[in-house]
């Protein structure tokens, strides 16, 4: 049985390897220590190796001598991936030096060391999960950043963004440039490039979504045209030391543009333009020591004529729209007040602190003499002991389904 069993597996290696297959195609000799290992490109049909000599060979599979020899570690090299998707392969050596190399120049694009390791004896990359693992008495995994896609991410850190529901469109804006997206197809249309000196801050739309009023870090607020990106309009400056713009409101009717600052002053400019007249001429209504320190944000309800603010001083102070006249105060946050939203069309009004706490008020109504009331307090917790601050909120309501 074991005889039969032994000429029938010999007979079918024989099937499968024929006696030229047994001999090498190619020899490929350069390295003059032992190889340790050998990594393929499918995409750029290359083959990498290293071993003890301290040097990489890349070969074109089908000649004898190679095409490059690198020179870049200082010890015997433990491994060697091309990863698949990605324009580069890994190298690593024995004391814990990592470098990348680009496939197609091959020139050394980051290196960097594996910390508190005697010796690295392993390598391998994982492209899915964009993760890099390292082998020694312990493992040690390095993460990739995502790059870069222009046709599906902002180059920049993403600081506001809008959307329009008239013409379906994102406004994302990233240090001092806007950028367009198209909500239905998801791809860029058009760029808004350095609109301001320094980052910008906050945005509205107008009423019919023609025009979008962008705030500054140094309090500077420009109007712009949403269609070309040409600037239309600039408005009155807050104060340039300490005058980071950290609401824009647009009052719809009226056509009056509400701004607030870290300077604690609340100003309603007139959307209007007019090249005879100074920025200053515009601002129909200003109030300043709003509050005792920074307005950090605000919000306003054309259907209640109210404006509210939120400021460091862990306080909500709620504005008459017509004639900037205090109405009320909300002392209940223990923090800074980062986020106050009115539930349109409700009197309702939501405030939160960089701790995470939220509350949803009923506001007081002088016409029934109904006080002020909280009806909802609630901690934003990723776990019983972290607070996660509330960064961005917003509502909506549809009154067919009420």
């Amino acid at each position: 049985m074991n005889s039969g069993g032994g000429s029938k597996g010999k007979a079918a290696n024989e099937e499968l390897f024929d006696d030229q297959a047994k001999e090498p195609t190619k020899k490929l000799e350069g390295h003059k220590k032992a190889v340790r290992e050998i990594a393929y490109s499918l995409s750029y049909k290359v083959l990498v190796s290293v071993g003890f000599d301290f040097q990489v060979f890349v070969w074109n599979p089908y000649w004898e001598k190679e095409i490059i020899k690198l020179d870049g570690h200082e010890s015997p090299l433990v491994g060697v991936n091309c990863p698949a998707g990605f324009e580069c392969f890994i190298t690593c050596d024995t004391k814990g030096m990592i470098n990348v190399w680009n496939i197609k120049d091959y020139s050394c694009m980051q290196t960097f060391h594996v910390t508190n390791v005697n010796q690295v004896t392993c390598m391998r990359v994982v492209p899915k999960h964009r993760r890099l693992v390292i082998g020694s008495r312990v493992f040690k995994v390095f993460e990739q950043k995502q790059p870069f896609n222009k046709q599906t991410s902002d180059d920049n850190p993403i600081l506001c963004a809008l959307f329009s529901t008239i013409r379906f469109e994102f406004y994302i804006a990233g240090e001092r440039s806007i950028n367009v997206w198209n909500a239905k197809t998801g791809k860029p249309t058009r760029c808004f490039k350095n609109c301001f000196d320094s980052d910008i801050t906050c945005m509205a739309l107008d009423k019919e979504h023609r025009k979008l009023i962008v705030g500054s870090h140094l309090g500077r607020i420009k109007v712009f045209d949403l269609l070309s990106g040409v600037t239309i309009n600039q408005l009155d400056s807050h104060s340039e030391e300490n005058g980071e713009i950290s609401f824009i409101g647009y009052a719809d009717e009226d056509l009056n543009i509400i701004t607030t600052a870290w300077d604690k002053t609340i100003k309603i400019h007139k959307d209007d333009r007019d090249e005879q007249k100074k920025a200053s001429d515009n601002v129909m209504r200003s109030k300043k020591m709003c509050h005792k320190k920074d307005i950090i944000s605000g919000d306003y309800a054309h259907n209640l004529g109210l404006i509210a603010t939120g400021g460091r001083d862990f306080k909500v102070r709620i504005w008459e729209y017509e004639r900037m006249k205090f109405e009320d105060e909300i002392i209940a946050h223990k923090d800074e007040v980062t986020t106050v939203k009115f539930l349109r069309p409700f009197p309702l009004l939501m405030t939160a602190d960089s701790k995470g706490v939220m509350y949803i008020w009923l506001l007081a109504n002088s016409k029934t003499m109904e006080e002020r009331k909280c009806l909802v307090r609630w901690v934003n917790k990723n776990s019983m002991e972290i607070d996660i601050p509330i960064s961005a909120v917003d509502s909506y309501y549809d009154s067919k389904t009420d």
